[in-house]
């Protein structure tokens, strides 16, 4: 008899282990709360669909956990061969886009990529419910009961928990697999909205919405550098700041105002031009101040920028000392007005989770209650966006799902 492996959730991690466990011989069943399948999927990239990264480093990603818990993960299912499963197994069409380190699919269709996930789970025999809201989970001799919200009840000996977090709590996704795990034993980190957009209250910042740009952004908690985006790409919003350089390091404010502690400070450099270089241009060229600073910089942040360093008409040669150099601090070194953040509405990702070490990491099973599998976002790593995220939520979901499969009787 076919082993049989229950999954909550329906998203990336989800339909991943459900292909992946019904290929290594099991009778799979997914629970979906709502009534569509990856709906995280769907509005990824834009509706795009960042389906990988083409490199990433462990740096990449972060986690309270042990760095190298969350390496062997990894190792359990490269980057190249996780393509070539899409590519050769799912059958899906890519293209890459080297400069930005991502791929899409050719099509540009999340959707798209999502039908093909689900066509080959149900190709694999999968079965899917939906409208399946979990509400409990009961470990009883050997096999785990889980009840739904309408009364249902299934008996399995091996579960996967493919949840989610928090983040677009609009699609479905609202913490019910960490209350359901806690209830278990099963205890997470605390929860924050990583990957979310900063917000301010400078009225002059905020006027600038539309622009963007690539800058160099840096993170300061009590003075001293935490932390340097990896990206620079930069947005002006009607609310505040986005785009990847911002959603990089955008966590470290936000766990710093759900601890009640002050706010990191984010100095930004609006070009990547160094203090000499512009101390070189301003000495060197001739004209106003302003329409120089605009030959580098977006026309509407250059006249802001020394509107607020005081500079009006003035040209170059006769810009006082004082001037320039409160000029070239808001250039290379401005401190961003940041006084909160987006939340959970607008968050790429979850951060916290169940910690690494409460698994066993070549099979992602907990490591007390047997048959218990967790992959995807319900756990403590998310990764920076550009196809991070989808990369943890494919490795995880495999790994489970042919571990659950293969779990000796």
């Amino acid at each position: 008899m076919k082993p049989r492996v229950v999954i909550c959730g329906a998203g990336a991690a989800g339909l991943t282990a459900a292909i992946f466990a019904a290929q290594s011989g099991a009778e799979v069943t997914i629970l979906e709360r709502t009534d569509k399948a990856g709906k995280k999927i769907l509005m990824s990239g834009g509706t795009r669909c960042n389906v990988l990264p083409v490199r990433m480093e462990y740096s990449d990603y972060a986690t309270s956990s042990s760095p190298n818990r969350m390496k062997n993960v990894f190792k359990s299912w490269s980057l190249d061969r996780c393509h070539m499963w899409f590519r050769d197994e799912i059958g899906l069409e890519m293209d890459c886009e080297t400069e930005s380190n991502k791929w899409f699919p050719k099509s540009n269709s999340a959707k798209e990529v999502r039908d093909l996930l689900v066509k080959a789970a149900t190709d694999a025999g999968v079965k899917i419910e939906y409208k399946k809201n979990i509400s409990r989970l009961d470990f009883e001799d050997g096999y785990w009961r889980i009840s739904t919200e309408d009364g249902g009840e299934i008996c399995t000996d091996r579960v996967i928990i493919a949840t989610g977090g928090l983040s677009v709590p609009t699609i479905g996704t609202d913490g019910k697999g960490h209350q359901v795990l806690r209830r278990t034993g099963v205890n997470h980190t605390d929860l924050f909205a990583a990957l979310t957009p900063l917000t301010t209250k400078d009225p002059g910042l905020k006027s600038l919405a539309g622009i963007s740009l690539n800058v160099r952004m840096s993170v300061f908690i009590n003075r001293k550098k935490a932390a340097e985006a990896n990206r620079s790409g930069f947005l002006f919003t009607h609310r505040g700041f986005s785009g990847p350089s911002v959603l990089d390091v955008s966590h470290y404010a936000v766990m710093q105002l759900d601890k009640n502690l002050p706010l990191p400070e984010f100095h930004v450099n609006w070009n990547g031009m160094s203090r000499e270089e512009w101390e070189g241009l301003l000495s060197s060229e001739k004209g106003k101040v302003q329409n120089l600073v605009g030959k580098q910089l977006p026309a509407r942040l250059a006249k802001l920028l020394c509107d607020r360093a005081g500079i009006g008409d003035e040209n170059a040669s006769e810009l006082r000392k004082e001037k320039r150099k409160k000029l070239l601090k808001l250039l290379t070194e401005f401190p961003l007005p940041v006084d909160g953040h987006e939340g959970y509405r607008k968050a790429e990702v979850t951060g916290g989770g169940v910690p690494l070490e409460r698994l066993d990491t070549s099979t992602l099973e907990v490591t007390d209650l047997p048959g218990l599998y967790l992959c995807g976002e319900i756990l403590d790593v998310f990764g920076r966006i550009g196809g991070f995220n989808f990369y943890w939520a494919w490795v995880t979901g495999r790994l489970a799902g042919i571990s659950a499969a293969k779990r000796p009787a």
